[in-house]
């Protein structure tokens, strides 16, 4: 059974430099509708069951070699590589872009639902910290929610929008001078 699309969000509040509020944008869904679980299923076994099976490999490596300290230190590096990878894939790069390594291969974006604009870092990595809260079970609240959000989303104010292919540009060149070529 396929779920009808959502209702998409009906207004996003536009704030100045002088963190005024002003107008109304257009819904961060209209333009760009909100993700599909599928998508998120995608993105989320990039960003976290890939990195997993790579450092389950590095430690089977360990113990192929038949040392006893191998394992160990190859797991060590393994989960300290693991770490620092989440932080800058999870935290940093979905933060300040709002596309994970994952969500860039399944096109979907993390954006505030305020701003329509990515979380930032501490956002980001506070999101994290609630998925792993919950122990999982948010991540199957989107197949019955209407805006599609996780627990963590919901806490956070965040949604997961779809977003188009990149625009790929056309053949022809510029030169200094401002005149393009093909």
């Amino acid at each position: 059974m396929r779920l009808p699309e959502p209702a998409a969000l009906t207004e996003v509040r536009q704030t100045n430099t002088d963190g005024q509020v002003g107008g109304a944008l257009p819904a961060v869904g209209t333009a760009e509708p909100l993700a599909g679980f599928g998508a998120r299923v995608i993105s989320c076994l990039i960003d976290y069951v890939a990195p997993v099976i790579v450092l389950n490999l590095l430690i089977s490596l360990g113990v192929a070699l038949g040392s006893p300290t191998w394992p160990l230190v190859l797991g060590a590096v393994g989960y300290l590589g693991l770490l620092g990878f989440g932080i800058w894939n999870s935290g940093y790069l979905q933060g300040t872009t709002g596309q994970s390594l994952g969500r860039r291969v399944a096109r979907t974006k993390l954006v505030a639902v305020e701003t329509g604009q990515p979380v930032g870092f501490g956002s980001a990595m506070a999101r994290q910290i609630c998925h792993g809260v919950e122990f999982g079970i948010g991540y199957l609240w989107p197949l019955w929610d209407g805006k599609r959000q996780t627990f963590a989303d919901k806490i956070s104010n965040t949604v997961v929008i779809r977003v188009d292919s990149p625009t790929v540009p056309d053949a022809t060149t510029e030169d200094r001078t401002g005149s393009t070529t093909p």
